[in-house]
């Protein structure tokens, strides 16, 4: 059968978020594209590809919502693929869908672990936003070789929270909604460094060739990129010991460029039906 007769669903466009889910489900929709004709929610379909993307960890309710949808089509007798996703501290139950699905693809080595914990196979991909071409001529902001600010994960509120102090009043600040990829990529190569709590965030700096100081998340997801390279940088465990790595400039020490090179030798995700 042609691969163009084969009709694809893909569940889990999180595009409202910010730019780099936006640009994740793009490059995914146009993976699939290549491979089969992509077909609306309303519409019958052959293969189901899910975006796991942030959401699959910790039995939460958009996890649970997606393990759903790939239950019902599996019974429906349908194709189902789970992908760039993170999977992070699920219960082995949700887990156990996975072994029926014809591939999961997660996006860095500790999401593999354990799921490998759990007797589910898995390959590993960057996360799909990365392989999204950049138009180089898009308005890029000049940050003048600028450190930049974006948001970080509080555990205390549960939820990604600015940093209002004196020092980030005067420094340039990314609400990563509020941009479209390509410019935020074009921009930060007039960084200097950017201090992040956002994991698509690192991948704009990754893709800009800027170096970057992270914090975690509430997932593995960016120690897990840092994991799946092999390289020696750093991801902080809170604000404090991450503007004190800034201010001694301490990230001057880390092999960014090793890790840009790395990601650039990687190939995207492809739909094989």
């Amino acid at each position: 059968m042609s691969g163009l007769m084969f009709r694809v669903r893909i569940a889990g466009d999180h595009s409202a978020y910010h730019c780099g889910s936006a640009a994740a489900f793009k490059s995914i929709a146009a993976a699939c594209s290549r491979a089969g004709t992509l077909v609306a929610a309303d519409e019958d379909y052959d293969v189901l590809v899910v975006n796991g993307e942030g959401s699959m960890h910790h039995d939460s309710v958009t996890c649970r919502k997606k393990l759903r949808e790939i239950r019902s089509a599996l019974d429906e007798g349908k194709q189902v693929h789970l992908i760039n996703t993170v999977w992070q501290s699920n219960s082995a139950e949700s887990a156990e869908i996975l072994k029926e699905c014809a591939t999961v693809s997660v996006r860095e080595v500790l999401s593999q672990s354990e799921l490998k914990a759990v007797g589910v196979a898995s390959q590993v991909a960057l996360d799909q936003s990365f392989f999204l071409p950049i138009d180089e001529d898009v308005v890029a902001q000049d940050f003048h070789g600028e450190a930049v600010l974006t948001d970080f994960y509080s555990r205390d509120l549960s939820t990604f929270a600015k940093v209002t102090t004196q020092w980030t009043w005067s420094v340039p600040y990314v609400q990563m909604h509020e941009w479209a990829w390509a410019s935020l990529v074009n921009s930060l190569r007039s960084a200097s460094v950017l201090l992040t709590g956002r994991h698509h965030a690192v991948y704009a700096a990754c893709r800009a060739r800027t170096p970057f100081l992270a914090l975690k998340g509430n997932t593995h997801k960016i120690e897990g990129l840092i994991a799946t390279s092999g390289i020696d940088i750093p991801v902080y465990d809170n604000y404090p010991e991450l503007l004190k790595a800034y201010r001694s400039k301490r990230w001057l020490d880390h092999d960014y460029g090793r890790l840009f090179d790395w990601m650039s030798e990687q190939t995207p995700w492809e739909l094989r039906l």
